[in-house]
């Protein structure tokens, strides 16, 4: 705002906190551009305010118009100062924290109270959602059964901050599942990693090797530097022996699974329907989750059990068990697990 001239005779519509000059303004600005100059009485109070119009130092009955580029710099360089004082503030403050940050979590870790369980429909999504907002560096998820929008989910992509790396584990179930498998897509163009095991133990979430979450009717947050660390040699070895996801091709987006065709077909023991594209009819894939069955028969296991672990259908699992039963000639499940563990000890 520019004080230094007598304010001029003519009046204009504006008010005083008007950051724009009205429409006679404008033309007036004009007219003074064109002749060089305007009348002091003839000039817009606006023009005067907003710096556009200056008076002349041999004459004070004009005023001479000033570039826009200059008029407007005058009027930003009170807004930048404050800017930058409020930056500086900020950093300020975030540097003095960090210390106290530091401190309080050795304080953390050397205290006893390193786990704390949580309850509640409400508060676990709320806590998992603050843990993935809070991550630093990195986020480790594990999930054995590839559902999304289930109990306690908080992985939406969108809630990790940026530069945050995510890696995540899946079942092979959720390759052949249209909705787990567009949400790992979803995953991957968000910048994460997603990785497809044939069986996985539970539900894990890891924030930069720091703080572990153990999910299933609530949490447990485990703080412990030991036990975090642990889990995260878990994760690391079941990450090593999982298959990556890639992006499907052209030709086989427009096969996706549908509803219908999501690894219940009676005729598809891998999980996955003939018609189904090829990321889940990869040899080395079929060959682990039929391993992971028969591991689980000859343990005892009932097709409903080793659906629940596998993170697949009932009729998935009996179409295995049917395939192993045809391959080894087995006319019960008795004789079928006697026949597995003789055939394959390691089982």
């Amino acid at each position: 705002m520019h004080d230094d001239a007598e304010a001029p005779e003519t009046a204009c519509r504006c008010t005083g906190t008007t950051a724009a000059p009205c429409a006679e303004g404008l033309v007036r600005y004009r007219a003074a551009v064109v002749k060089g100059c305007l009348p002091r009485g003839t000039a817009p109070h606006c023009l005067v305010r907003l710096g556009l119009l200056t008076p002349p130092p041999d004459d004070p009955d004009v005023l001479v118009p000033v570039s826009p580029n200059i008029a407007e710099s005058e009027l930003l360089q009170p807004v930048r100062d404050l800017l930058g004082a409020q930056q500086d503030r900020l950093r300020s403050i975030s540097s003095g924290f960090s210390p106290v940050h530091a401190i309080y979590r050795a304080a953390r870790r050397e205290s006893e109270d390193w786990l704390t369980a949580v309850d509640g429909t409400d508060a676990v999504p709320a806590l998992l959602e603050r843990a993935v907002r809070g991550c630093r560096s990195e986020l480790l998820t594990m999930h054995p059964t590839g559902e999304r929008g289930g109990p306690h989910d908080p992985m939406d992509p969108r809630l990790l901050p940026a530069g945050v790396t995510h890696r995540a584990l899946y079942p092979h179930a959720a390759r052949t599942h249209a909705t787990r498998w567009r949400h790992l897509q979803d995953i991957a163009r968000a910048g994460g990693q997603v990785r497809t095991l044939h069986q996985l133990t539970g539900r894990l979430l890891l924030c930069d090797r720091t703080t572990a979450y153990l999910l299933g009717r609530g949490a447990v947050e485990i703080r412990h530097p030991e036990v975090v660390a642990h889990l995260a040699e878990v994760f690391d070895d079941a990450w090593e022996r999982a298959t990556p996801v890639t992006e499907p091709d052209a030709a086989h987006a427009s096969a996706a699974p549908t509803r219908a065709h999501t690894g219940d077909h009676p005729h598809a023991p891998t999980g996955d329907h003939p018609r189904t594209h090829a990321r889940a009819r990869e040899p080395h894939i079929v060959d682990e989750v039929r391993r992971a069955v028969m591991r689980l028969l000859v343990s005892g296991l009932t097709d409903d059990a080793i659906a629940r672990r596998l993170g697949v259908s009932r009729r998935t699992v009996a179409a295995h068990v049917a395939a192993i039963s045809h391959d080894l000639g087995s006319r019960s499940r008795a004789q079928l697990g006697y026949l597995l563990a003789r055939a394959d000890p390691t089982l």
